[in-house]
């Protein structure tokens, strides 16, 4: 196993190389000056010079204004070159694939490939290693292990108390994801140090090839410890193992104040889309009535039900196709009602994550919906996107898949993906480049949503933020807005733009339950003009 290690200063990257890391590896800033490139290629030489790994790490989403800028980094970066990189983007991998064909590429955490046919999807886009999002259990990385040989990488301590992938923090509150985990995790990370030293035993015994440190979690001078502790562990004999926990834990016990990094737990700041309580007026808690004209519109609007139970109640005054969550409940439900509904009447929704040791059952539901002529499902990550896609079904990408630019929308295509929703945006007039840019019929939206800005299993959130709140959604928990959001006036002008389906969100809405919203009004709304 090689212990790398992620360092954000010069004497980090002395610390690493000292204390015998196997490769460092450094973030990549929005947009980096010439005197940063200098002073890597000064890492890099350092690095080399020790015979150890370099790898840059540029795990954030590309904008499709932004893509040309990330093009010219792109061409920055092979100048180095450095011995790896790792992506989050969609239409950076295919970019860096055609124009640095012989680098290596590694799947950034955030990609989100957390079972089997997300890392056969990650091998067909040409990564040659995944990073592993947390939450991942030691069972679900032995029965991945018995389905594909992709090398797997781990970060440790998991500071993100939830599926990195499937958050849209930084979107919609403008954090990104390392202060986002500063100001939702724990106050000192030193606890994390004997759970993680215990899961580092455990993935030794996998086989796990590679451990990503973050060192801006310990004071600089303690990271030299904090890899000894590493590299005792995994240096022992399997039968030591559990002795040489015991006396790091004895250890951390005596001096576990030492590799606390001091830094106070960071605060997030007001910002403009969740305001504190008062400070304007709430929106209206059900979505607007919308023109006779769009009803008239064959499968242009969607309806998502909470349940099986509320999707059988609505179809009763609802003509239009209802959305459902696939789970064990819903399924069971359905299979005795199946005749009542018409394939193209009712979609399916996958999990936002799908653990190993579930996906048995999702592989064989989907076979059986697949049989029955239900060839249409909305997937929330890469890997339930594969397994639909595998089965020959009509996926429809959500938000969470990081789909932000005409390359990435082309990776999706690609990958099996059918249309991808629109991103989150303050205006609706910030799509309108990306709308002209991509193909036509390529893209689907919510009218009426509370989006899901955070995934975390049960029982692992952190507390909310203000305007926030954390709701039951299957067998996770997902952090939303206190109040919905509203497209309604967009309605008209989507449709022209050939965006389809329009969905209705009823999850996490707090509208009446089994109750059909008004959609139509006297009047038609002023349709909404892009500015030029």
């Amino acid at each position: 196993m090689e212990l790398l290690v992620q360092v954000h200063h010069e004497g980090a990257l002395a610390a690493a190389l000292d204390a015998g890391a196997a490769g460092v590896m450094v973030r990549l800033p929005r947009e980096p000056d010439p005197a940063w490139w200098s002073e890597m290629r000064r890492w890099q030489d350092a690095a080399r010079r020790r015979t150890r790994s370099f790898y840059l790490v540029w795990d954030r989403l590309v904008s499709e204004p932004d893509f040309p800028g990330a093009l010219e980094q792109l061409g920055a970066i092979a100048q180095m070159p450095p011995d790896a990189l790792a992506l989050r983007d969609p239409g950076l991998t295919l970019e860096a694939r055609r124009l640095l064909p012989q680098l290596p590429l590694l799947a950034a955490g955030n990609w989100g490939f957390q079972n089997s046919p997300g890392l056969k999807l990650a091998a067909d886009l040409g990564f040659s290693r995944v990073t592993l999002p947390a939450p991942t259990s030691l069972k679900d990385l032995a029965l991945m292990r018995r389905q594909s040989s992709m090398p797997l990488q781990v970060e440790l301590p998991p500071y993100c108390a939830g599926y990195s992938s499937l958050c849209l923090a930084e979107e919609y509150l403008g954090l990104d994801c390392a202060r986002c985990c500063r100001a939702l995790g724990p106050e000192n990370p030193a606890g994390y140090l004997i759970p993680s030293l215990e899961l580092l035993a455990g993935l030794c015994r996998l086989g796990v090839e590679f451990v990503q440190v973050r060192s801006d979690l310990f004071p600089t001078q303690a990271l030299g410890q904090v890899l000894g502790l590493y590299r005792t562990v995994c240096e022992a004999p399997a039968a030591e193992r559990p002795r040489v926990l015991a006396a790091a834990g004895q250890v951390l016990a005596a001096f576990g104040d030492r590799f606390a990094n001091g830094q106070p737990r960071e605060e997030f700041p007001p910002t403009e889309p969740f305001p504190k309580s008062g400070t304007r007026p709430a929106p209206p808690s059900g979505p607007a009535p919308l023109p006779e004209a769009l009803l008239r519109r064959r499968g242009l609007l969607w309806l998502e039900a909470r349940g099986y139970p509320e999707a059988a109640a609505l179809a009763r005054d609802w003509r239009e196709p209802i959305l459902v969550e696939l789970t064990r409940d819903n399924y069971a439900g359905f299979l005795p009602e199946l005749r009542r509904w018409g394939p193209r009447r009712l979609i399916w929704r996958l999990p936002p994550a799908i653990p190993e040791s579930a996906l048995s059952f999702f592989q064989k539901a989907l076979e059986t919906l697949r049989q029955g002529g239900y060839s249409r499902f909305v997937a929330g990550d890469w890997g339930a996107a594969a397994l639909a896609a595998a089965l020959g079904c009509e996926v429809y990408g959500d938000q969470t898949l990081g789909v932000r630019n005409t390359r990435a929308l082309e990776a999706a295509r690609q990958a099996g993906v059918h249309r991808v929703c629109l991103p989150p945006a303050r205006r609706p007039d910030d799509w309108h480049q990306w709308l002209n840019a991509a193909p036509p019929g390529r893209f689907w939206s919510y009218l009426y949503h509370s989006p899901a800005l955070a995934v975390c299993p049960r029982g692992a959130a952190p507390p909310p933020l203000p305007g926030l709140r954390w709701v039951a959604y299957g067998e996770n928990l997902c952090l939303s807005k206190e109040t919905p959001e509203h497209l309604e006036k967009s309605a008209e002008w989507l449709s022209r733009q050939g965006v389809a389906p329009l969905v209705l969100s009823l999850p996490r809405s707090r509208l009446p339950w089994g109750r059909a919203p008004k959609l139509t009004a006297p009047a038609p709304r002023r349709p909404f003009q892009p500015r030029k």
